[in-house]
């Protein structure tokens, strides 16, 4: 069993020569997990959101300040003139000197509802081409208790974007965010002289595999229950905050 954290984080048989910085790595990835859990809460989402950028942030700060394992720092000051090119972990640095304001994400977000299986839908029951455009800052679970109630479900794809993102997902670019770092982390324990556990699948472009599909965490699909419209597949406790 692991003694401390150095030997928890390294692959079997060595010891992490950089604790501090995998650990916040770690870290990201938790938080990315919560961004995705709460995409359909506006206000839980957003306060994540920071969380995300401001751990994201510290991993190089961490770095820095374990830098004495190194006998030459120089890869990383190469790393860090090419990281003020690369949009997304320009994107980093930038939103976090500010916390996520609602203004922030307004003009790039939207949310969209569909109607499924309506049987006085002359176009098809899951293929009807309407689409309800409606605030995105206001939670899924709101959406269906207001209604409108009848004799079919809903699917809500909801698109969170912000400054500095050209429109991207958030989601999508937060992965990105965890690629990047993620691959100074499996660098800096090369200079150092050891490695790290690699989860990548063959052929991704992640580094994690649960990162691959951020499509699942964006769209909500309901169905009827007793004349009820309920979320299916909702990860428990969404709405006991």
């Amino acid at each position: 069993m692991p003694e401390n954290l150095a030997e928890n984080l390294a692959a079997h048989g060595s010891r992490c020569p950089i604790p501090a910085t995998h650990d916040r790595l770690s870290e990201l990835h938790h938080w990315w997990h919560e961004i995705a859990r709460w995409y359909h809460e506006p206000d839980p989402f957003r306060y994540r959101l920071g969380a995300f950028i401001q751990a994201g942030r510290s991993v190089t700060f961490m770095l820095q300040n374990e830098k004495s394992v190194f006998k030459d720092f120089a890869w990383y000051e190469q790393w860090a003139a090419t990281a003020k090119n690369d949009p997304v972990l320009r994107w980093l640095n930038d939103a976090r000197v500010t916390f996520v304001h609602q203004d922030a994400l307004a003009p790039h977000s939207w949310l969209k509802m569909r109607c499924l299986k309506n049987p006085d839908d002359p176009f098809g029951e899951d293929d009807g081409p309407v689409l309800i455009e409606a605030s995105p800052f206001v939670c899924t679970h709101i959406y269906m208790q207001m209604g409108p109630h009848g004799n079919h479900a809903h699917e809500y794809t909801r698109h969170w974007s912000m400054d500095g993102l050209s429109g991207r997902e958030i989601l999508e670019v937060c992965a990105d965010v965890y690629d990047r770092l993620d691959a100074l982390v499996h660098t800096a324990h090369e200079h150092a002289g050891t490695s790290m556990l690699v989860h990548r699948n063959d052929g991704s472009i992640r580094s994690l595999p649960c990162m691959e599909n951020v499509e699942e965490f964006r769209v909500v699909r309901t169905e009827l229950r007793d004349g009820k419209e309920i979320w299916i597949n909702e990860p428990p406790g969404l709405h006991s905050h």
